[in-house]
């Protein structure tokens, strides 16, 4: 159980964590792959070549060819627009539990940031479409960028921890999948959640300093002792 009195950072993952958007990826990825390449893409060919796979990854396989960085990160960004639009179109919302679980951070004044995968261009809809911005400063937070490692490296989480003044060891980390939690644990975080409303349990036994998993943020109040700061 994580005592939050003896916690004095928060920091968050955003896609599969804060917010349950794991289909739209998929279905995005596969309306772009149609519209790119012609191809229409089976259930079986997403379960073997989009889901857990990398941008780069799945566009080299459906376009049978290697590209460069610059040409994935182009295309990816084609993609996400398109991601976007669904998520707007079925007005998702954040997790359940998680805006009173950030008020509870708010009104202790616990430092909390984020550290994502998603593109800049994402976490910035993001603030828009659910008022992020009432919870977290946007200058302090940790997005995909060239210059740093993606995870399971611990570059993310380094720079969050950072940027909030705070030791990793200090820091709480909420993660859905088990890239991301082998990055908190490389950074040295010691204190982690796994957050299982989106994504398959990931395979927590064999990884230390996980403290709780939970659906959702509603769960938090049995598995976390929350006391006043």
């Amino acid at each position: 159980m994580v005592k939050l009195d003896k916690i004095i950072g928060v920091i968050f993952d955003i896609n599969g964590t804060m917010l349950f958007d794991g289909k739209y990826h998929v279905e995005a990825w596969s309306e772009y792959i149609e519209e790119l390449t012609g191809v229409c893409v089976g259930a079986k060919a997403k379960r073997e070549h989009i889901i857990g796979k990398s941008g780069k990854d799945i566009l080299e396989y459906f376009m049978g060819c290697e590209i460069s960085a610059d040409m994935a990160e182009q295309l990816c960004e084609e993609k996400e627009n398109i991601y976007r639009r669904m998520i707007a179109r079925d007005k998702i919302s954040l997790a359940k539990g998680l805006p009173e679980f950030l008020d509870y951070l708010d009104k202790y004044n616990i430092p909390r940031t984020m550290a994502t995968s998603a593109n800049l261009a994402n976490v910035m809809y993001y603030f828009e479409a659910f008022d992020l911005y009432r919870w977290f400063d946007p200058d302090k937070l940790v997005c995909h960028d060239k210059k740093l490692r993606d995870k399971p490296y611990p570059d993310l989480y380094l720079v969050a921890c950072k940027m909030l003044d705070i030791p990793p060891e200090k820091c709480l980390v909420f993660e859905d999948s088990e890239a991301g939690i082998l990055s908190a644990i490389n950074a040295g975080v010691k204190n982690i959640v796994a957050v299982t409303g989106d994504s398959e349990k990931p395979d927590v036994d064999n990884l230390k300093y996980i403290k709780a998993c939970i659906k959702d943020f509603t769960e938090l109040k049995t598995e976390l002792e929350i006391k006043n700061m």
